[in-house]
């Protein structure tokens, strides 16, 4: 019997043990979920204080001097500093101003104790940890009947985050200047009405205008008054459909400085906007260097190096456009060929120098007596062809004797008088560039035949 009641109870304290370690564990969860809730407790409030951005204070004055302030509780989150560190030290804001700031936050209490209202002060302060944060101070005073400062409460703002944007849009700002006033080329902004709002060294250079002068004025100052109205047009068109053939392309047009004078420029224009604000850019490079080569290049390519006149490839190009313009309109077109007489011997008896200088003046003599519209092309060696747009041949006739004649008085250097054997053809509407220039290339071979120094035509 004592067996089995030592048994039973062996069980009874097992279960006992059992139902206590039960209590414990149960216990144990809930410490650490009050442990857990205190840190959730602790950390949402931790957030809470760093988030804290704005606090309010006021300051008890007595014969002009602070006595007592006091700071609500949202000051720690951005001081680091307790409501009561301020109780027990009412000179501690004043230890907080960051140094270099200090005049700024003295003149506008000096101008509280004066009786007068002042503006939001933004300034840096010290905070507890000694980190630099920057604040915005609005100080409200308030006066006694006699007009003495007894009080005067404040709101500060954390403003550090407006601050660092703004010192990072001052950079980004100071980088685009440095960049803008270094480049080559104009460099120009505008607002949405097209007046200028930035120019750099560069345009000053190309237009003229020095800062001062063309900031807040209109682009069209810049613009041969041609352009202007399509300028003003155009404007509108990018208001209200924000599209411009211009974006994203390089244009070439005409600029006009400052002295009135007009050159060639190429540009690129882009539009951004913000803030609801719409704004333009524009790189403007003076090609005037650019054209002048181009053209000189051009002048060489169809220009005949000795004589200047047109050489074979620039003729094909322009009796291509008059054969095309006369069949078009049924206008008179008509070539003369003509040849120096004797010319071989010209530079076998004087040297190819002073054959040189002959065929110099000799297109000299003929290019007086032609017309604007009219095109002399060195055909080869003493060979010449002249375009005549707008003539027929009886006049093509008379023009061809003029020249004769002309060359045939000329007394040249050394040589003396020359002549030259001249055919005359007008167009046809069956020809082609080929047989126009044959039949006018047998007319003046007949010239030669029939003894030189005369004007054949052909008909």
């Amino acid at each position: 019997m004592q067996e089995e009641k030592t048994k039973d109870q062996l069980i009874s304290e097992l279960n006992e043990t059992r139902q206590r370690l039960a209590q414990l564990e149960e216990r144990e969860a809930d410490r650490n979920q009050t442990e857990e809730a205190l840190r959730n407790s602790e950390e949402r409030y931790k957030k809470m204080v760093n988030a804290v951005t704005t606090y309010i204070y006021s300051v008890e004055i007595t014969d002009g001097k602070a006595v007592s302030t006091w700071h609500s509780r949202g000051c720690f989150g951005i001081t680091g500093f307790d409501p009561e560190d301020y109780v027990s030290n009412p000179y501690l804001w004043r230890s907080m101003i960051y140094p270099d700031d200090w005049e700024i936050v003295g003149q506008s209490i000096k101008e509280i104790l004066k009786g007068n209202a002042v503006p939001p002060v933004e300034h840096r302060i010290i905070r507890r940890d000694g980190t630099v944060v920057w604040i915005r101070n609005t100080m409200v005073p308030y006066y006694d009947e006699n007009g003495i400062l007894v009080k005067y409460d404040g709101l500060i703002e954390d403003i550090s985050s407006r601050k660092q944007t703004e010192e990072a849009l001052r950079e980004s700002e100071e980088k685009f200047r440095n960049i803008a006033q270094t480049a080559v080329d104009a460099f120009i902004l505008a607002e949405r009405n097209g007046n200028v709002i930035f120019w750099n060294k560069s345009a000053e250079r190309i237009f003229g205008y020095t800062e001062e002068e063309i900031l807040g004025r209109p682009l069209t100052m810049l613009m041969p008054e041609q352009y202007r109205q399509a300028h003003q047009m155009g404007l509108i068109h990018v208001h209200a459909t924000g599209k411009s053939k211009y974006f994203g392309e390089i244009n070439e047009k005409q600029g006009l400085r400052k002295d009135g004078s007009v050159f060639p420029i190429e540009f690129s224009v882009s539009m951004w906007v913000i803030k609801d604000k719409t704004f333009y850019s524009g790189i403007i490079r003076d090609i005037t260097k650019r054209e002048q080569m181009k053209h000189e290049l051009e002048k060489l390519a169809t220009t005949d190096r000795l004589t200047q006149v047109y050489n074979r490839t620039k003729f094909h190009e322009v009796i291509k456009r008059e054969l095309e313009r006369a069949k078009r309109y049924g206008h008179s077109l008509s070539m003369i060929m003509f040849d120096i007489d004797h010319f071989k011997k010209v530079n076998d008896t004087y040297g190819h120098t002073v054959g040189d200088y002959v065929l110099q003046t000799l297109t000299q003599i003929v290019k007086e007596r032609l017309r604007g519209i009219d095109s002399l092309v060195r055909w080869g060696g003493e060979e010449f062809i002249i375009i005549a747009p707008e003539t027929d041949i009886e006049k093509a006739e008379v023009l061809a004797e003029r020249i004769r004649k002309g060359t045939e008085q000329y007394i040249f250097d050394k040589v003396g008088a020359i002549t030259i054997s001249l055919g005359v053809a007008q167009f046809k509407k069956e020809d082609t560039e080929d047989t126009f220039i044959k039949r006018v290339d047998d007319a003046m071979y007949l010239a030669k035949q029939k003894g030189r120094n005369r004007v054949e035509v052909s008909v």
